[in-house]
Order: structure tokens, then sequence, then C-alpha cells
């Protein structure tokens, strides 16, 4: 009988060894076709064999105000101008003032306010109160502004800008400000905008991008609502305030 060598052994193995690797690779696209992960498959065992948590998945955290729009804008207050409802949206036409009632109520201090679908069809732009509250006079807060009008003062495509309101009157100069790009969509384009607050630190992030931010420590609390101005006409789809972590 004729022995094999250590030769022909090898090439055995480095055989075995890729038929191996090709069944892992068949098996992971098969996976895959079905919607499921190598992470899905190693959290299964793990599971089998452990309680720890490994692999939970983090819940998304709760919404300490929202509003779909679905139901009206019971949860709103008007304090001037024009606020209809379409479809599952909220829009602003012309100059108008409306604050969540919901974020109103509480002594918010450091949260995230999350819009989906910002759509401004046309006009000089609107805003974002937030840390603001209301007295006889007026609005004290801080406000983003998506603001294409700004065009008219030396931004070509327009700014986003933070500014001071105090006793119902905007202080003209921003506490911070950039051109927006002159690549981005200006009208008619929806995008998803966060306004992130902690401390004396603001960011403002468009579509995940972070487009802008500033440090101040003048209002320390307060609530959220939105202004527009001249001819504007402007939507939104969704509105959510989370803790800001």
């Amino acid at each position: 009988m004729m022995k094999r060598t250590s030769f022909e052994s090898g090439q055995g193995l480095l055989e075995y060894g890729l038929i191996l690797v090709l069944a892992v690779v068949a098996l992971i696209l098969i996976l895959q076709l079905f919607g499921i992960t190598l992470r899905d498959v190693y959290c299964a065992v793990v599971s089998v064999f452990s309680s720890s948590g490994t692999c939970a998945v983090s819940a998304k955290p709760a919404a300490i105000c929202e509003d779909d729009f679905t139901q009206g804008l019971s949860g709103w207050q008007n304090r001037f101008g024009t606020t209809p409802i379409q479809p599952g949206n909220f829009c602003w036409s012309g100059a108008t003032q409306t604050f969540n009632q919901c974020s109103m109520k509480q002594e918010l201090r450091d949260y995230v306010i999350h819009l989906e679908d910002v759509v401004i069809d046309q006009g000089s732009g609107f805003g974002v109160f937030f840390r603001t509250r209301f007295g006889q006079q007026g609005a004290s807060g801080y406000i983003f502004q998506y603001d294409p009008g700004m065009k008219h003062y030396g931004s070509p495509n327009g700014s986003f800008l933070i500014r001071r309101w105090m006793n119902g009157k905007e202080i003209w100069k921003p506490i911070a400000e950039t051109s927006i790009p002159a690549d981005f969509a200006v009208y008619k384009t929806p995008h998803d905008i966060d306004i992130i607050v902690s401390g004396a630190k603001f960011t403002v992030l468009v579509d995940g991008k972070k487009v802008l931010e500033a440090t101040d420590h003048v209002y320390k609390d307060g609530g959220v609502g939105f202004r527009s101005w001249s001819n504007t006409t402007a939507c939104i789809s969704r509105f959510s305030i989370f803790e800001a972590k």
C-alpha cells in the first residue's frame, strides 16, 4: 500500500479549507437574502447561553413632546398669523408666531428639537424658538432661523443663524451665523432639522450635518415655537422634543 505524502495531506487540508470558506460565504449570502445579519445570528446564540443583554438594542428615547399634526393644532397656541393644516403637515403662511403648549407647560432646559420634512416653498424664511418664555411684552428666548432672506444683507444664498429675543423684539445681531451653502436646495425640498440645546451650547444639524454652533448664557430654560415672516410659505410633517443626552 502506498502512503500519502505530506504534500498530498497538505493539499487535502487546503481543499477542505476552500470548501469551508465557500460554504460560509454561501450561507452569509443566503442569510442576507432573508434580511438576517451575522449580528442577529451571534445574538441568537449568545441569548441561549447568557442573559447579560450584550446584544440588547437601545430603545428609541421617548419624546417629551411630539406632534404629527394628524389631530389638528390643539397642542399649539397661535399668537398671530395663519397656520393652516394640510394633510399630514403643519404649515405657515406670511407672518406668524405659534408655540407648542406641551413644551411651554414644562421647565425644559436641555433638549433636542427634531423637525421632519421642513419645506420652504417661497419667501424669506422661518424660525424655531427655543428656551423661550412669554411675558406681557412677548417672547424672550432664542431663535434659530433658516433664513434665505438674509441674501439681502450680504449672504448670496441666505443664512442659518441664531438670535436672542427680548420682550417681544428680536436682537438683530446674531449670536452665530453662517451662509447657506451655494449648492443647498433652499426651496421646495424637504430637510430634517435638529437643534441640540445643552447647557450654554446650541448645535444645529440639517439632514444630519452640523451647520451651526453657538454659545450663550442668557436664557436657562423655556419652550419651543415657530415663526415665519414676510411672504413665506412653509410646512413640516413632524415635530418632536427629546431629552438631551
